[in-house]
């Protein structure tokens, strides 16, 4: 191993197949940390018995853990499943542990426990991402419904969504969701890990429920900027009247999308005088659970004819390129790769005053926000960006010199270089104040 050269054990709950925020920003971060020269592996749950036990995507080396599969070969989950998977992964980790000196959890799962557990036997550094906050309201069991807003129904159980999809994301419901969440809780907040955030939210959030300030840092997701990059050749012509939004997102409850639909509903609704020369069109891309009972609201509502499910799609960024603006309707979040993504291609942005998105986005200035679950708000933002052409034009042009300026990968992937590297270099790895506090103070180009 070169003196210089990092040797990074990444520990993901999914990944790819899995596509999402968190596998995404993985594997982003794993492929620029190997160009920076360092070796990394990723350790991941092998969900599905069909999938290779270990190898190599994208140069990265990967290796896949199971515990007790379905008989249609899945990997039990749930309360009690994620025992044998965790033990699984200890023994993994624990048999490899001469092939990493950091170890970083990219997501909070039970798996937290096992990696913290091997950091502190072999007195390696540990660091665990706090994706998201979760959502601002837990539901009940009976209160988990999509929006009805204007829809006129007297039997909403067709509106029902899975309970567990409805508190997905939050790092304080583990033990709700695990058996022995309160401990491994505990564990995690009493662990002098090092807790890296997403946003600034995600911050007090992490201090309200009992870590310390000290050992949480703050370094959001970041794209390759020569990838999601404007198109002059695709950008639409303002004096066509067609004028499509696009939104990104997988179709389940944090992301929204039934908000949107009735919030499009409410824009369609209005003195159709704005919309004389202009087409608007909205274009959904992604695939989950919730499709059949989105594709229904849609058809409630009346809205077909200008609603289009997409799908899954491999052809984003041309999608982004060409499309007049970008939507992003989320109940909660914890740094949205899609809306990143989107103010790269110079595209102007709607996104919901929520962790992550109200980081990246100043109202009017770089894109437009509205308050969460809000479709008449959202109905107005929408009408705005559809109806003004100076205001997409400028949102689009703050929104890239945006993304350039704070959020390009290869200077994400450095500050987690440094942070790397300024762990390892502790002698005492139970320190209450591990991080100095300079690197908390100036992240991606801004003062905190």
């Amino acid at each position: 191993m070169k003196s210089n050269q990092l040797r990074i054990c990444m520990v993901s709950l999914h990944y790819h197949p899995f596509v999402g925020g968190a596998e995404t920003r993985t594997a982003k971060q794993a492929q620029q940390l190997q160009a920076l020269g360092h070796e990394v592996i990723i350790m991941t749950a092998r969900h599905f018995k069909e999938l290779p036990q270990t190898e190599i995507i994208d140069g990265i080396p990967i290796f896949r853990v199971g515990g007790s599969f379905t008989r249609d070969g899945r990997l039990r989950v749930g309360r009690l499943a994620h025992i044998p998977n965790d033990i699984l992964m200890f023994l993994q980790l624990w048999r490899m542990r001469q092939h990493y000196d950091i170890l970083h959890n990219m997501q909070t799962s039970p798996l937290s426990a096992a990696v913290m557990l091997i950091g502190k036997l072999t007195k390696k550094p540990y660091i665990v991402s706090i994706p998201s906050t979760g959502p601002a309201k837990i539901l009940g069991r009976n209160e988990a419904r999509l929006m009805a807003d204007t829809l006129e129904i007297q039997d909403n159980t067709i509106l029902k969504v899975d309970y567990d999809d409805t508190n997905a994301g939050d790092t304080m419901n583990m033990s709700k969701t695990a058996l022995g969440g309160s401990l491994i809780l505990s564990f995690l907040q009493k662990s002098p890990a090092i807790y890296h955030i997403l946003s600034q939210r995600t911050r007090g959030y992490m201090i309200a429920h009992g870590f310390r300030a000290d050992n949480v840092v703050h370094i959001p997701n970041g794209i390759d900027i020569d990838k999601y990059t404007p198109d002059s050749q695709r950008r639409p012509d303002p004096a066509q009247p067609e004028r499509t939004i696009l939104c990104v997102a997988r179709l389940q409850y944090p992301k929204g999308i039934d908000i949107l639909l009735h919030a499009w509903k409410r824009m369609l609704s209005e003195p159709d005088k704005w919309r004389a020369k202009i087409k608007p069109r909205l274009l959904i891309a992604g695939t989950g659970d919730l499709e059949g009972q989105l594709k229904w609201i849609a058809s409630e509502l009346g809205i077909e004819e200008s609603v289009e499910f997409l799908g899954s799609r491999t052809d984003v960024i041309p999608l982004l390129q060409q499309s007049w603006g970008f939507v992003l309707p989320s109940r909660w979040e914890g740094m949205p790769n899609a809306l990143l993504e989107a103010m790269g291609c110079g595209i102007p942005c709607i996104a919901t005053r929520v962790s992550g998105s109200e980081d990246i986005l100043q109202d009017g200035v770089n894109g437009l926000l509205v308050d969460p679950e809000q479709p008449a708000q959202l109905a107005v933002a929408l009408h705005r960006l559809l109806a003004d052409t100076p205001l997409a034009l400028r949102l689009a042009k703050e929104g890239r010199a945006t993304v350039v300026r704070d959020y390009q990968l290869a200077h994400i992937a450095h500050q987690f270089e440094d942070l790397y590297r300024k762990v390892l270099q502790q002698e005492d790895q139970t320190s209450p104040s591990i991080i100095e506090p300079a690197l908390l103070g100036n992240v991606g180009g801004r003062e905190y």
